[in-house]
């Protein structure tokens, strides 16, 4: 393995996000909000993703404030009009409504595909996965943590709909912790990479 002190130092930066990296559960997060201009970086970040033919096929809606009680409207009424055994329960639909305050920040994966686009639907949503990941980079960099959520509601055509958008990837929810931040780790490069030399 590469001696970490011999790369260039923006490279360490780099790195040092890369891990630093974590996904979150919700009740971490402190309602603090996050300012205007670090979510502006991070959905600036996230337009820099890789994108085949420079197709661009992500959209984001960003709730932040009031608006999260207009999105956990929208996440009961997904949930309502879903498969759950519980889609009728008053206090099913109140968690869903809550949900939507637990984090100070959500942005929506819209996958947007241009009608003229030329490429298969995967390479599309590949570049819609790559600036979800970009932009959860983005978020570690800012002290942020989060969360791609992709659970039934957060990609449910209801909660297109009421975005007006073709289709969700999901959401990602983001704010700053209120305690430690779990620790990670990953299986050994020997164990995942195959050198042909």
């Amino acid at each position: 393995m590469t001696d970490s002190t011999t790369l260039p130092a923006e490279a360490r930066t780099v790195l040092d996000v890369i891990r630093r990296r974590r996904t979150v559960d919700i009740t971490i997060l402190k309602p603090d909000p996050v300012p205007r201009d670090v979510l502006e970086a991070i959905l600036t970040a996230g337009t820099w993703a890789p994108t085949h033919g420079l197709t661009q096929p992500w959209r984001f809606t960003v709730f932040t404030g009031e608006a999260r009680t207009r999105l956990g409207e929208i996440f009961a009424q997904a949930y309502a009009a879903g498969s759950a055994a519980d889609r009728d329960s008053e206090s099913a639909l109140a968690a869903q409504r809550a949900r939507a305050l637990k984090a100070p920040v959500w942005i929506s994966l819209e996958l947007h595909v241009p009608p003229t686009s030329k490429f298969p639907l995967w390479e599309e949503q590949a570049a819609l996965s790559s600036a979800a990941q970009t932009m959860l980079l983005a978020a570690t960099a800012f002290g942020l943590v989060g969360k791609w959520a992709s659970g039934a509601v957060m990609i449910s055509p209801v909660t297109a709909a009421a975005l007006g958008a073709p289709s969700l990837m999901g959401f990602l929810y983001l704010g700053y912790p209120n305690a430690g931040v779990p620790d990670s780790t990953r299986a050994p490069l020997a164990d995942k990479v195959t050198w042909a030399e």
